[in-house]
């Protein structure tokens, strides 16, 4: 049996709204999304969030914000621990099966 880990993942819950990102994409630029482009987009979200309420594009003033950002994107929840990684960050665990990659699950 061969079990591998990929960086990231969302829950079969959250997938709906992966999906709905990448039709939003693709009506906008005629082109299929990227695999992070989501996890892109929340990411930049979180650090506009974070400067809108330290009203400063400034890293001195808007990283103290982003300790405590809590942005609810395409991906899930984007929160951060006080060392700065992400909270309840996933994993997805992969097999192969017939010579094809298939999702085993996700984990937190």
């Amino acid at each position: 049996i061969v079990t591998c880990a990929e960086a990231g993942g969302v829950t079969p819950e959250q997938e709906k709204k992966i999906d709905e990102f990448a039709a939003r994409y693709k009506k906008r630029f005629g082109k299929d999304v990227q695999i992070y482009a989501p996890y892109g987009y929340d990411a930049v979200m979180a650090m506009a969030t974070a400067m809108a309420e330290a009203k400063s594009a400034d890293p001195a003033k808007y990283l103290p914000s982003l300790f405590k950002v809590k942005y609810q994107g395409n991906s899930g929840l984007i929160a951060f621990d006080q060392y700065g990684d992400i909270k309840d960050g996933a994993l997805t665990l992969f097999t192969f099966k017939n010579g094809k990659k298939s999702r085993i699950e996700v984990v937190k």
